[in-house]
């Protein structure tokens, strides 16, 4: 079985410039409905589909019922089902002022078990694939043609933004901020201002005339 990832920028919590850290996110093949799902089952365990999606549908009508009737429900190996409630209305700890008419169903939680856990990462095999909401940027340029854009861009603008090298160049945020961060380290580049209020200066090795 091989789940397929891909890799993503983790965005700095304050907005600042600098290296990024990347985050492992699954691609899905697809979402099974349930109809489909239920096909899946009977195929693989040699089980009536229709036993099994009369099965699966009763299963769900007890759980609903036995959750309204506020249980707690363990569903094999899957884990734990309860649901958790909310006031509609502020009480300042007056428990005289909450009455069940100030209640309400919030939602239903799910708590995996270790077991079940510990099934799919046994299970589990990686393999590294492009998004087909994330497709790579095919780039041709090289490094000195979009230097050489980025000096002509300074001798209008003096400074120049992460977005704006971004728009200039053509490669991706994590691709130009590393070129960036590489023009800084070889003096070619200085950076000015935090967060989101950087900019980035002709340093002493680059002429900008």
């Amino acid at each position: 079985m091989i789940t397929q990832y891909d890799l993503y920028e983790t965005p700095s919590p304050k907005g600042e410039d600098g290296k990024k850290s990347l985050h492992a996110r699954v691609c899905p093949k697809k979402t099974y409905t349930s109809q489909e799902f239920v096909e899946h089952v009977a195929a693989f365990e040699h089980l009536p589909k229709n036993q099994i999606g009369g099965a699966l549908a009763a299963i769900v009508d007890d759980l609903c019922y036995l959750l309204a009737d506020g249980n707690i429900v363990e569903l094999g190996d899957l884990g734990f089902f309860s649901t958790s409630l909310k006031c509609l209305k502020d009480t300042d700890d007056d428990e005289d002022e909450i009455k069940p008419k100030s209640i309400a169903f919030q939602n239903v939680h799910l708590r995996i078990s270790s077991e079940f856990r510990k099934r799919i990462k046994h299970e589990m095999k990686f393999q590294r694939v492009h998004s087909l909401t994330r497709r790579p940027k095919i780039v041709n340029s090289t490094v000195k043609e979009r230097m050489k854009k980025m000096v002509s861009f300074l001798k209008i603008n003096i400074c120049i933004t992460r977005k704006e090298y971004i728009g200039l160049v053509g490669l991706t945020p994590y691709e130009a901020m590393n070129e960036l961060n590489d023009f800084i380290s070889q003096g070619l580049l200085r950076r000015r201002g935090a967060g989101r209020s950087v900019v980035y200066v002709a340093g002493e090795n680059l002429k900008v005339e």
